[in-house]
Formats: structure tokens, sequence, C-alpha cells
């Protein structure tokens, strides 16, 4: 391998790599702003001392729910669907 093949190898490698941080840092930013819309500020009519962030059970709720719609509308086996719904229960 050359002088030049060695850089241009280096200089792709660098590339990618700055990609990859690329990428992890708009996923970061995704992430927060996906749990900034699922925690709302505060619950109407909810009852004393309940806390106004979504509970672990519910968010998985969400999640399970959100994940059957999207597989639903992929035509995925219904046999995953179904397992998903028991999932949530």
């Amino acid at each position: 391998m050359n002088g030049t093949d060695r850089e241009d190898m280096l200089s792709m490698q660098e590339e990618a790599k700055q990609r990859v941080l690329d990428m992890r840092a708009r996923s970061r930013f995704a992430a927060e702003q996906m749990n900034r819309r699922l925690q709302p500020e505060s619950r109407d009519g909810a009852p004393p001392g309940h806390s106004a962030a979504l509970t672990r059970e519910e968010t998985e709720r969400l999640f399970l729910l959100s994940l059957c719609l999207l597989l639903s509308h992929e035509d995925a086996d219904e046999s995953v669907l179904l397992a998903l719904m028991y999932l949530m229960s």
C-alpha cells in the first residue's frame, strides 16, 4: 500500500468515526426530546399524592402499544402481535 492509499484509508476511517459520533449525538437528542414529551408537567384530576411523571408500568404499556401499532402496519405475524398484547395485560 503506497502513501496516498494509506492516507485515503485513514481519511475514510476518520470520516466514518465522525459520522458515528454525529449519529450518536442525534439519537441522544431524539431520545431526550421523546422523554420530555412522554413526561407531562401535571395531571389534571389526578388523585392527591399521584406523581406527575408516568409510572414505569404506564411507560411500558405505552411502548408495547406503540410497538403493536407499528407492527400491525408492517403486516407482522399475528402471533407476535398477540404476544405483545398479552404482555400489556
